[in-house]
């Protein structure tokens, strides 16, 4: 019996921002890409928050992000290509919390899916729409295996599955943001 620690509301918190919450991760071994390119410290534009990737293995990054209030998540990081598409798919990595295996037990972590537009001077990462997402699986309730979360939907399907969906309404990726090299001179980690 393994235990979980993210907090559920981290997984609210997901279901609410934009990016796809996944119980299965969108890549299989075969897809999986490593990419130098992303390695470093990221500022993510017009905002205060930051994204630090560091090599993992071969295959994976770790993640450190930071948000607007210093607060740090760790995650594991998978850059993927599928049918041609970047993706980049992040898990929560397991922390240290003072709290009762018990209660560990029920939190649940998921997968986060973006689609990734750009490795060069900048990193641009997409979401899917997920209010059409919502509305698509209401109307189409087969179209892609899920779970209503407060309105939201959590992905259930298998990888296959998921790749499939998500090739096939790649165009849904609307949501993007872009992460720059912070500026000179700035102390990495420090709000801007």
């Amino acid at each position: 019996m393994s235990t979980f620690t993210r907090p559920l509301a981290i997984v609210l918190l997901v279901l609410t921002a934009g990016c796809l919450p996944s119980l299965n991760g969108i890549y299989t071994e075969a897809d999986l890409v490593f990419e130098p390119k992303i390695l470093g410290f990221w500022k993510q534009e017009k905002s205060s928050e930051t994204w630090n990737f560091s090599r993992r293995d071969d295959t994976s990054y770790e993640l450190v992000y930071t948000d607007q209030a210093g607060r740090s998540g760790r995650f594991i990081a998978h850059l993927c290509r599928i049918g041609g598409t970047l993706f980049l798919d992040l898990f929560p990595e397991k922390d240290d919390v003072n709290a009762a295996a018990f209660y560990k037990y029920h939190l649940l972590p998921i997968h986060t899916i973006y689609q990734v537009k750009q490795t060069s001077q900048s990193l641009e990462l997409v979401s899917l729409d997920l209010k059409w997402l919502n509305e698509y699986l209401n109307e189409n309730p087969k179209a892609l295996s899920h779970s209503t979360m407060n309105d939201q939907k959590l992905i259930t399907a298998s990888t296959p599955e998921l790749q499939k969906f998500l090739l096939d309404h790649k165009d849904k990726f609307t949501g993007s943001f872009r992460l720059i090299p912070p500026p000179v001179g700035a102390t990495v980690g420090t709000p801007q």
